[in-house]
């Protein structure tokens, strides 16, 4: 069966019919068209799929069954009404055979962030391929009714990819009809580039939906593709897949709303608020926006109290992706660091204040990594590889005591490793030394931090059993250090903590590297250059 719908004349009414197509070609389908449509045979019509891909003999073979097509006058047609099309969301089988890897290491508020960042690394995929500013935004909404909202400028999605985007553990390389090849095509990595900010961290088909239901009950999905004219829509909510699963329906059956852009005429009630989203739509190329609703008022506290502490958080999640591979080096000239073209916006509407809080997360000033790059006086550059093709590019800090004063940054929000054995007089030398227990390298993934991962050290780099006089022993306890991985190493699909990292790292065969520094003493000659 094939619903369609006669849009032609923008018929609010009686334009929906659904056509048993057993046994037909094509060529009898459209004489069905026309019988069903009353359409004269000199009438000129289209036929589209709800992405406007034009039905023809091969896309009619691809057709699944449910499938609506559109009756228009011409492709690019405007939709003069609001089409609701029939979905399935079944989860994928990967949902069974991966299912030990999904949770959430921190729990409460503290899982928040790392919510927040799945929403951000699905718009920074999304707008990886901007020719101009990649604009994300995560706007707060506690004025009326309460929500968080993550608007981006990325390429969108078709009403296919919406409806992929809903089905759990769909990751992309298996998808149809995705941005990515599917398995069956090879998926292919992006090209190298430096420290591995490829934009290529929406992955698993899991951290959208865990982040959406994590911090609130429903969430709404809008979205319009740069290939298309209309705007997709879908609302999953706690509360309607309890209602179908007491009414013994069809848990995992939805709708997706197509409609023009700023066609806000399905918005009643209390959601009167999307009405202002909605209208920003008019104008745009294409877009997405995340809306979450029923959000639990401990949430809501903390995003209102704490609000400094989790955008600093944020920051240091994408410090390189805001302020490029040599990070947020403050002293450097304004440009010489070819800072990308991407801003986070966090904005708070209250109504407790008169105004929005909002801060640029590339204003933020106070994130460890930018503590770590400002004080450290020197870096040692180097370079790993595996057999299996992981690469990661390392850097190495330094942090003296210099003048009577310490320069190894204090972070309240380190995650600090245990000791490794109950040694009393290791303890009390671990504690004396600058970074305490701190491990020395944090590590990124394609750019994006993994929170819970961090590596103590290396042999080379490890204070030396044997001491000697020239170099005391208090200097490798002044080290800190950061590691770029590629995807060739596995991550959980929260994205919170690496699965082989160091043990791929401190294995035989894995190939260290120095890579020679450039040094430019006087900055003024950088632009120069």
């Amino acid at each position: 069966m094939i619903t369609v719908y006669d849009l032609r004349f923008g018929k609010p009414q009686d334009s929906k019919k659904t056509l048993q197509t057993n046994d037909l070609d094509f060529h009898k389908f459209l004489q069905l068209v026309h019988m069903e449509f009353v359409i004269p045979l000199n009438q000129k019509f289209v036929l589209v799929t709800t992405d406007r891909t034009v039905v023809d003999y091969g896309k009619f073979k691809e057709l699944q069954n449910g499938s609506t097509l559109y009756l228009l006058q011409n492709q690019h047609q405007d939709l003069a009404v609001a089409v609701e099309e029939s979905i399935h969301f079944v989860p994928h089988y990967n949902t069974l055979i991966e299912s030990g890897t999904f949770e959430y290491f921190a729990e409460g508020q503290e899982a928040l962030p790392c919510s927040l960042a799945e929403l951000v690394d699905n718009s920074l995929s999304a707008t990886a391929k901007n020719t101009g500013v990649r604009m994300i935004e995560i706007r707060l909404m506690f004025d009326k009714k309460p929500a968080v909202i993550v608007l981006d400028n990325g390429c969108g999605m078709t009403s296919k990819q919406l409806n992929n985007w809903a089905v759990y553990r769909l990751s992309k390389f298996t998808r149809e009809n995705s941005t990515f090849k599917s398995d069956q095509q090879g998926y292919v990595s992006p090209e190298p580039v430096p420290r591995s900010l490829n934009s290529d961290i929406s992955y698993f088909g899991v951290g959208g939906k865990h982040a959406a239901f994590q911090i609130g009950e429903s969430v709404r999905m809008i979205s319009k593709p740069i290939s298309s004219p209309d705007v997709h829509e879908l609302v999953l909510s706690k509360e309607e897949f309890q209602k179908k699963e007491q009414n013994k329906e069809d848990v995992y059956k939805g709708t997706i709303l197509n409609r023009k852009p700023g066609d806000f005429s399905h918005i009643k009630g209390n959601e009167a608020f999307l009405q202002d989203i909605i209208r920003e739509e008019t104008g745009k190329h294409s877009f997405t926006a995340v809306v979450i609703t029923a959000i639990c008022p401990e949430h809501i506290k903390y995003l209102k109290q704490d609000f400094k502490e989790w955008t600093r958080k944020l920051a240091h999640f994408y410090h390189y992706y805001i302020h490029g591979v040599d990070g947020n080096l403050q002293n450097k000239p304004q440009g010489s660091n070819g800072s990308p073209a991407i801003n986070i916006l966090v904005t708070l509407r209250d109504k407790s204040s008169k105004s929005p809080i909002g801060v640029n997360l590339r204003n933020v000033n106070d994130d460890i990594q930018t503590l770590y790059i400002n004080s450290a006086v020197d870096t040692f550059e180097f370079k790993a590889t595996t057999q299996e093709g992981g690469i990661v590019d390392g850097v190495l800090r330094y942090h003296p005591f210099l003048y009577d004063k310490e320069t190894y940054p204090k972070d309240p929000n380190i995650i600090q490793a245990p000791p490794e054995d109950d040694n009393d007089e290791n303890e009390a030398a671990v504690m004396n030394q600058a970074r305490g227990k701190r491990d020395i390298f944090e590590c990124f993934w394609n750019g994006r931090l993994i929170p819970y991962t961090t590596i103590s050290e290396f042999d080379w780099c490890r204070q030396p059993y044997k001491t000697t006089p020239d170099l005391p022993p208090e200097c490798y306890s002044r080290f800190s250090g950061v590691l770029f991985t590629n995807d060739k190493f596995q991550v959980n699909a929260t994205k919170q903590k690496f699965m082989d990292l160091e043990i791929k790292l401190k294995h035989r065969d894995t190939l260290f590297i120095p890579v020679p520094k450039v040094q430019i003493l006087d900055y003024s000659l950088w632009d120069k250059w």
